[in-house]
């Protein structure tokens, strides 16, 4: 289970692999111990047996309490009113929800292991000591500790803790601190894949890595993930709670950063901070396979007072080529040629068997990620990084291993063959990175923005159409329907019509209860329980 805390593992690779490949929890040898709290963002909760959830003694509370506890809380940092549901469900541990795509039979959102254990990696001698830490930390972590790299403060809204073990003494500064935020990837594929990852694997060695980093929010997805690592706030500060939301005026769902807004991003980006201070002098690039994830790195650009624009770009499923927001952002003019097109037509339209004809399905293959890394290293090569003292930021998300998850999970031969290729793209960049900031003159940290569930158990995948349908039913009758917005299985909620739903007879808490009764649900939870939960962590400080 997630929020465990839990220390590093020692475990042989042949009982790894098999607890991954039934998409159990890897937390199998853990002592019961007492950890300090970030900020109180972490709860103690450990993780025993093969897969199977416990929580410490608590006097006065059982263990099912104290995990209900954990997850209500994770919600309530997850919680921003107008753009969260009204219903919050944990699927027992192992179990997931999906639609029918058989390109998302895989889909992380949870507050289970698999989907909330990250890897987090700094490396780059005279920068970053060499350590293997198993302090507890999290993604609001990471932005205090880039700013001490900048020799400036992290934005005022950042709750995270610099991460002084990772810095080493000395007063240079970087020429260029590059983020990589490897959209998908669990903290045990560094174990159970390390050969398939050569120069990660040695980045690992050399650097500092924290085995216990962990998201402490729920959902747990791209939008949030990227954007707690950009600014170093939680969900409920930040504003990014999901990554499709349901909009209650018009009726319509919409994705986050609608239109290619970043002023749903509630709070400013250590990039802004940057961007402000160095007058724009400093380059910042920040480029991925999604909107979702690029906004809440690089953040506002020039659509923040005082702000002026960086190098923005994500890929779109429009054209297959890349976009951006011109009133906020410049698109990097190496990457207008650069279109997917030419890549699934050169293997034919199929990769490992599967058809990747089109810009959508295109995405799920290693073949995409060889896409990212050409279009990353045409903009590197283009930029003038590294060439003077003002540091520069290169914000990147790898959005391959996220798609090929969804698509065929951790265990999949296509899962090796993608990490093979991601492996690569990573040594390509920093090659690039080095030759341009000099050998010993930047930094490289290497993170993730959520994990990804494993194989289910036979039933265990849980289709939101046979949801929204036995809801409806049960408090509508034939033909009535309560449920408003329920079409993204990774957020992990529904948005109802309350007003109907009280019109009928029933409340929140009625709804919750009658999932809870289904069996396949470890905990659900109301809109007015949540939002007394955040109450509570906001009286905590």
């Amino acid at each position: 289970m997630d929020f465990t805390g839990s220390r590093h593992r020692v475990i042989s690779e042949p009982t790894e692999r098999k607890a991954l490949a039934h998409g159990r929890s890897l937390v199998t040898y853990y002592s019961a111990m007492a950890f300090r709290l970030f900020s109180l963002l972490l709860l103690t909760v450990t993780s025993t047996g093969c897969g199977t959830a416990a929580a410490p003694a608590v006097p006065g509370r059982s263990s099912t309490a104290t995990a209900r506890q954990v997850w209500l809380d994770a919600f309530a940092r997850g919680y921003f009113p107008g753009r969260s549901g009204q219903i919050f469900m944990v699927l027992r541990q192992g179990d997931f929800l999906v639609d029918r795509d058989p390109l998302y039979a895989f889909m992380h959102g949870s507050p289970w292991e698999y989907d909330t254990h990250i890897p987090l990696l700094f490396h780059g001698a005279p920068f970053i000591s060499r350590v293997v830490s198993n302090e507890r930390v999290s993604q609001q972590d990471v932005v205090p500790t880039l700013a001490a790299l900048l020799g400036t403060s992290p934005p005022a809204t950042a709750s995270g803790q610099r991460l002084s073990q990772a810095l080493a003494t000395t007063t240079a500064r970087p020429r260029v601190v590059a983020l990589f935020v490897l959209d998908g990837v669990r903290a045990d594929y560094f174990d159970t894949y390390a050969e398939l990852m050569p120069t990660l694997s040695r980045l690992r060695r050399e650097g500092a890595w924290f085995g216990n980093a962990y998201v402490t929010s729920v959902p747990t997805l791209t939008a949030v993930g990227h954007a707690n690592l950009g600014t170093g706030a939680e969900p409920r500060v930040h504003g990014l709670v999901v990554n499709h939301l349901f909009n209650r005026v018009t009726g319509k769902s919409q994705e986050a950063y609608n239109a290619l807004d970043p002023g749903e991003l509630m709070a400013l980006t250590l990039a802004d901070v940057w961007n402000i201070e160095t007058d724009g002098r400093a380059i910042v690039i920040g480029q991925g396979g999604a909107i979702r994830a690029v906004a809440g790195l690089v953040g506002h650009g020039a659509c923040v007072l005082d702000g002026r624009p960086v190098l923005a770009a994500s890929y779109t499923t429009r054209d297959a080529g890349w976009e951006t927001n011109p009133g906020c952002y410049r698109m990097p003019e190496v990457l207008k040629p650069i279109n997917a097109g030419t890549y699934w037509q050169e293997a034919q339209g199929t990769w490992m068997g599967h058809d990747i004809s089109d810009a959508a399905k295109f995405r799920h293959s290693a073949v995409f990620q060889r896409f990212e890394g050409d279009a990353l290293a045409a903009v590197l090569e283009s930029e003038a990084i590294g060439s003077d003292e003002v540091t520069d930021l290169v914000l990147v998300n790898l959005k391959g291993p996220d798609y090929v998850g969804h698509a065929y999970g951790p265990t999949s031969a296509e899962m090796r063959a993608e990490l093979t290729e991601l492996d690569r793209q990573i040594a390509r960049a920093l090659l690039i990175i080095a030759r341009k900031a000099g050998e010993g003159r930047f930094v490289s940290v290497f993170t993730a923005d959520h994990g990804m569930p494993g194989e289910p158990r036979p039933g265990g995948r849980h289709y939101m159409d046979d949801l929204t349908a036995s809801l409806d039913k049960h408090f509508a009758g034939v033909g009535g329907s309560i449920v408003q917005y329920f079409g993204d299985a990774s957020n992990n909620e529904i948005h109802l019509d309350t007003a109907k739903l009280r019109s009928l007879g029933g409340s929140l808490r009625d709804v919750a209860s009658y999932l809870e009764s289904l069996g396949s649900f470890a905990a659900v939870y109301t809109e007015d329980e949540v939002r007394e939960a955040q109450a509570r962590l906001r009286d905590r400080r």
